[in-house]
């Protein structure tokens, strides 16, 4: 779908008088928004029009009503052009302009593209300064979201004769026009492989994906992948606890995106010792060693040198990266502990987190901030199998923790846990913002509207909270109280993987918590409810790729 902003209306065709809707190749049709009190947005602008506008209004009795339509498929014109086939007009009412907000503007803008997509190529909506820069921002993301479609796997594909939309709206708003293109360029790879079913999509397909960004974008996008062998010798054993069950073997993959300079990492501590004491990776110690990262400075050596005013290492600080952590479960049978099979398909969905992360950075690549950005995609298969982890295993996670395993279906915090290590242990993260569709709890708690978040720092929380509102992808601040964290006490481990039946969603994030560092800014985004539409016209949405995107440009106006 193309986009573009325009600051003149459709030209009219001196063609015969319309009798039907217009199927012709050139056809045009004039989007204008009425508010519930009748008035026109963007009047100014609609002059040579208003007469028919006005006369459309009053002989079909519209009200302006949110998502309420009719058309006039030029049919006749005014006095100015009488002579002439003007173009196509479609009325939408948009209810109280001060009551406008995102889940109003997106089905508004559902409404046009459903309304115009079998019989116009090209529409024009008549915006003017009717709406501010966040709104218009959403209205257009929306639009374009309208226009996505999953049918690869169809025999028979039905194209939509829509293909060109114009905004006629303030000359100003391009560059913001600009980032919502490269937004939904992102938003729907996440949707693409997102819907992609469980045969197809698996940790292997995803670092495929990865790559191929890194291929098309080598000038910013640096990609490495860790196989099980690799994960064994960092003892990352969580993670591969879940992929264990699956003849599809788990991966980490790294996405290092370096739209400001070439951060550096971090190597606390001797991975060498780890490698050599793992049997699997004989032979194969060169290999890994060219996958990790650079060893760079260890925080508290560039804090003492920080201490010293040494200005180097300032910038490397201030070039730290932001670290988004995805889970990326590609299909979730639950494991040993399988789930229910109403639905069980809807779990290839379970990898939303990941996905995300990736369009995410494919998003970053099409605006090229000016910022530097890891996504950590931590990608397996839960499967039960004579291999699988069982309930009452006990598993030592990167960082030295024990965890007992109560429930195999609660894999999802298993994954993350481990790569929440290795990115701290290897770089030095401005923030981690891990995001899972992770519990079902938060589904009971929230609904489909919002994703919920939980955070141990009131900036990153405060920011993130600001870009959900400018964005339109809505989250909602969840507690996350120090008396939570004794529901996943184990009386034989240091920590167990579920807390019981109560605050199912809050004992996840406390899980998380166990593995992040003092000190660390993090975040976590349950998006279980808002990851994928459920039912029969189930699909993934894309969220929560305008969030983050919002959040990282707003974290480069702020620098």
């Amino acid at each position: 779908m193309n986009i573009k902003l325009t600051q003149s209306l459709p030209k009219t065709h001196t063609q015969k008088i319309l009798k039907k809707e217009a199927k012709s190749k050139d056809a045009a049709c004039l989007v204008v928004l009425i508010d519930d009190k009748k008035n026109i947005l963007a009047e100014s602008v609609l002059s040579d029009y208003q007469t028919r506008i006005e006369q459309l209004i009053e002989v079909s009795h519209f009200n302006g009503k949110a998502c309420e339509t009719v058309a006039d498929y030029a049919l006749a014109g005014d006095k100015k052009t009488t002579k002439e086939n003007p173009v196509q007009l479609l009325l939408v009412g948009v209810g109280n302009v001060d009551k406008l907000r995102h889940s109003v503007l997106e089905k508004i803008a559902n409404t046009i593209y459903k309304s115009t997509q079998k019989r116009v190529d090209s529409i024009t909506v008549a915006l003017g300064d009717a709406l501010e820069e966040n709104h218009f921002s959403q209205f257009a993301l929306s639009l374009l979201a309208a226009s996505y479609r999953f049918d690869k796997y169809k025999s028979e594909q039905q194209t939509p004769v829509l293909t060109d939309i114009y905004l006629l709206a303030e000359p100003s708003l391009e560059e913001s026009l600009n980032f919502v293109q490269a937004v939904f360029t992102g938003q729907s790879l996440t949707r693409d492989v997102a819907n992609e079913p469980g045969n197809i999509c698996f940790p292997a397909y995803m670092a495929e994906q990865a790559q191929e960004l890194a291929a098309t974008y080598p000038d910013l996008l640096k990609v490495t992948v860790l196989g099980e062998d690799e994960m064994s010798a960092l003892g990352m054993n969580c993670f591969l606890s879940v992929a264990q069950g699956s003849t599809k073997e788990g991966k980490l993959v790294l996405m290092e995106y370096r739209g400001k300079s070439n951060f550096s990492v971090n190597a606390d501590g001797d991975t060498s010792k780890a490698i050599t004491n793992s049997a699997k990776v004989a032979g194969g110690l060169k290999a890994l060693a060219d996958k990790l990262p650079t060893k760079a400075a260890s925080k508290k050596a560039a804090k003492n040198a920080k201490q010293d005013s040494n200005d180097d290492v300032q910038v490397a600080n201030d070039d730290s990266p932001i670290v988004l952590v995805g889970k990326g479960v590609t299909f979730d049978s639950g494991g040993i502990s399988i789930k229910p099979g109403a639905a069980m398909d809807e779990m290839k969905f379970d990898m939303g987190g990941s996905a995300a992360v990736l369009g995410t950075l494919k998003a970053l690549c099409e605006a090229r901030l000016p910022i530097n950005v890891v996504g950590a995609l931590a990608c397996a298969e839960n499967m039960p199998s004579g291999e699988a982890t069982r309930p009452g295993d006990i598993i030592i996670a990167m960082n030295g923790k024990s965890v007992e395993i109560l429930n195999t279906d609660a894999e999802g915090r298993l994954v993350l846990c481990d790569t929440l290590c290795y990115v701290q242990k290897y770089y030095q993260p401005k923030a981690i913002i891990d995001v899972a569709t992770l519990t079902g709890a938060c589904v009971v708690a929230l609904g489909h509207v919002r994703s919920a978040v939980f955070s141990n720092d009131e900036d990153v929380l405060f920011d993130l909270e600001n870009a959900s509102h400018l964005s339109g992808d809505l989250i909602w601040h969840m507690p996350m109280d120090d008396e939570y964290q004794a529901q996943i006490d184990s009386p034989i481990a240091d920590i167990q993987n579920i807390g019981g039946k109560g605050a199912g969603a809050v004992t996840a994030a406390c899980f998380l918590s166990r593995f992040i560092e003092e000190g660390q800014a993090w975040a976590h985004l349950d998006i279980a409810g808002t990851a994928w539409i459920s039912g029969q016209d189930k699909a993934a949405t894309g969220r929560p790729v305008p969030l983050f995107m919002q959040y990282l440009r707003n974290s480069v106006n702020m620098a």
